[in-house]
Protein backbone atom coordinates (compact mmCIF):
# COMPACT_ATOMS: atom_id res chain seq x y z
CA UNK A 1 0.00 0.00 0.00
CA UNK A 2 0.88 3.72 0.47
CA UNK A 3 0.90 6.16 2.58
CA UNK A 4 -1.46 9.27 2.30
CA UNK A 5 -0.63 12.80 4.47
CA UNK A 6 -4.15 13.53 6.47
CA UNK A 7 -5.58 16.88 4.72
CA UNK A 8 -5.21 18.89 8.18
CA UNK A 9 -1.39 17.65 8.29
CA UNK A 10 -0.73 18.47 4.41
CA UNK A 11 1.15 22.05 5.79
CA UNK A 12 3.75 20.04 7.83
CA UNK A 13 4.40 16.69 6.21
CA UNK A 14 7.18 14.91 6.16
CA UNK A 15 8.72 11.56 4.69
CA UNK A 16 10.52 10.55 8.07
CA UNK A 17 6.64 11.32 10.17
CA UNK A 18 4.95 9.16 7.23
CA UNK A 19 7.18 6.60 7.04
CA UNK A 20 7.65 6.01 10.85
CA UNK A 21 3.57 5.92 11.08
CA UNK A 22 3.74 3.41 7.97
CA UNK A 23 6.33 1.16 9.53
CA UNK A 24 4.70 1.06 13.19
CA UNK A 25 1.37 -0.08 11.55
CA UNK A 26 2.79 -2.15 9.41
CA UNK A 27 4.42 -3.63 13.04
CA UNK A 28 1.26 -3.72 14.06
CA UNK A 29 -0.57 -5.51 11.38
CA UNK A 30 2.18 -7.77 11.42
CA UNK A 31 1.68 -8.93 15.10
CA UNK A 32 -1.93 -9.28 13.91
CA UNK A 33 -1.17 -12.09 11.46
CA UNK A 34 0.98 -13.40 13.83
CA UNK A 35 -1.91 -13.45 16.78
CA UNK A 36 -3.76 -15.20 14.38
CA UNK A 37 -1.75 -17.71 13.29
CA UNK A 38 -1.31 -18.70 17.13
CA UNK A 39 -5.19 -18.73 17.55
CA UNK A 40 -5.46 -21.69 14.34
CA UNK A 41 -2.23 -23.15 16.12
CA UNK A 42 -3.43 -23.58 19.35
CA UNK A 43 -7.00 -24.73 18.25
CA UNK A 44 -5.53 -27.38 16.06
CA UNK A 45 -3.14 -28.53 18.84
CA UNK A 46 -6.37 -28.64 21.57
CA UNK A 47 -8.20 -30.54 18.84
CA UNK A 48 -5.58 -33.28 18.56
CA UNK A 49 -5.44 -33.51 22.93
CA UNK A 50 -8.68 -34.05 22.65
CA UNK A 51 -8.98 -36.77 20.23
CA UNK A 52 -6.06 -38.17 21.88
CA UNK A 53 -8.09 -38.01 25.52
CA UNK A 54 -11.04 -39.56 24.22
CA UNK A 55 -9.02 -42.80 23.05
CA UNK A 56 -9.26 -45.35 25.39
CA UNK A 57 -5.87 -46.30 24.63
CA UNK A 58 -4.77 -42.52 26.03
CA UNK A 59 -1.74 -42.96 28.24
CA UNK A 60 -1.43 -39.23 30.50
CA UNK A 61 2.28 -40.46 31.20
CA UNK A 62 3.38 -41.13 27.87
CA UNK A 63 6.48 -38.70 25.50
CA UNK A 64 3.56 -37.61 23.46
CA UNK A 65 0.98 -36.36 25.31
CA UNK A 66 3.80 -34.46 27.88
CA UNK A 67 4.86 -32.65 24.38
CA UNK A 68 1.40 -31.73 23.66
CA UNK A 69 0.75 -30.44 26.52
CA UNK A 70 4.39 -28.55 26.58
CA UNK A 71 3.49 -27.55 22.66
CA UNK A 72 -0.11 -25.80 24.30
CA UNK A 73 1.17 -24.51 26.66
CA UNK A 74 3.72 -22.66 25.12
CA UNK A 75 1.46 -21.65 22.17
CA UNK A 76 -0.74 -19.92 24.60
CA UNK A 77 2.23 -18.01 26.20
CA UNK A 78 2.96 -17.24 22.62
CA UNK A 79 -0.24 -15.83 22.29
CA UNK A 80 -0.81 -13.92 25.26
CA UNK A 81 2.61 -11.78 24.17
CA UNK A 82 1.38 -11.36 20.97
CA UNK A 83 -1.47 -10.07 22.32
CA UNK A 84 0.15 -8.07 24.72
CA UNK A 85 2.60 -6.34 21.80
CA UNK A 86 -0.12 -5.60 19.45
CA UNK A 87 -1.60 -3.57 22.83
CA UNK A 88 1.47 -2.05 23.71
CA UNK A 89 2.17 -1.19 19.63
CA UNK A 90 -0.97 0.69 19.37
CA UNK A 91 -0.38 2.70 22.59
CA UNK A 92 3.17 3.48 21.54
CA UNK A 93 1.44 4.58 18.31
CA UNK A 94 -1.39 6.83 19.44
CA UNK A 95 1.33 8.32 21.85
CA UNK A 96 3.71 9.56 18.62
CA UNK A 97 0.71 10.95 16.63
CA UNK A 98 -0.54 12.87 19.34
CA UNK A 99 2.94 14.50 19.89
CA UNK A 100 3.31 14.86 16.66
CA UNK A 101 -0.05 16.52 16.88
CA UNK A 102 0.64 18.66 19.54
CA UNK A 103 3.92 19.78 17.99
CA UNK A 104 2.44 20.47 15.01
CA UNK A 105 -0.30 22.78 16.68
CA UNK A 106 2.46 24.77 18.61
CA UNK A 107 4.83 25.09 15.49
CA UNK A 108 1.08 26.44 13.92
CA UNK A 109 0.88 28.94 16.52
CA UNK A 110 3.93 30.26 16.53
CA UNK A 111 3.65 31.06 12.85
CA UNK A 112 0.84 32.39 13.05
CA UNK A 113 2.12 34.75 15.97
CA UNK A 114 5.05 35.60 13.53
CA UNK A 115 2.87 36.67 10.44
CA UNK A 116 0.67 38.79 12.23
CA UNK A 117 3.57 40.37 14.35
CA UNK A 118 4.82 41.21 10.86
CA UNK A 119 2.45 42.40 9.24
CA UNK A 120 1.28 44.77 12.53
CA UNK A 121 4.82 46.00 11.75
Amino acid sequence: GFAQCHPDDSDMKGQKTGCEIAFRRARINALRGYRDELKIRLSTLNQLYYSMNISYRFNEKSYENKMLQRQIRMTNFDLDTAKEMIATEEQNLREYIQKKDEFYNHTRARRKAYIEKANNN
